[in-house]
């Protein structure tokens, strides 16, 4: 059976998962997620959300060589990453209820 080469020589079956859609594209595995909750990225069937994702190959080529959905894609992930590193900044500090100590001696408190 003959498979035409795909990417740099990889023989990629039809459908894949995650992981060689990542090696596919070039993208580490946390940008899919994101992706596919804004409905950016759609993988094959209706999986559940816990479910795991298999895309089509000759679909995540065409869309490896489309730029303006590339573009969009690298974006709907940067955003992603500003909102969550601005919530976690935005969450107050944990407070600190173990007694200060100075020089191995418990601090006095007014």
């Amino acid at each position: 059976m003959n498979q035409p080469a795909r990417g740099n020589g990889h023989f990629w079956p039809a459908c894949v998962g995650v992981e060689e859609a990542g090696r596919i594209l070039g993208w580490p595995l946390y940008f899919f997620p994101v992706l596919i909750r804004a409905a950016h990225l759609k993988p094959l069937g209706k999986p559940m959300h816990n479910a795991r994702k298999w895309f089509a190959t000759c679909e995540l080529e065409r869309l490896s060589h489309d730029a303006v959905w590339l573009d969009k894609a690298i974006r709907i992930v940067e955003r992603h990453v500003q909102e969550s590193n601005r919530k976690q900044r935005s969450k107050a500090p944990d407070l600190c209820l173990a007694p200060l100590q100075r020089d191995g001696v418990l601090a006095a408190s007014n």
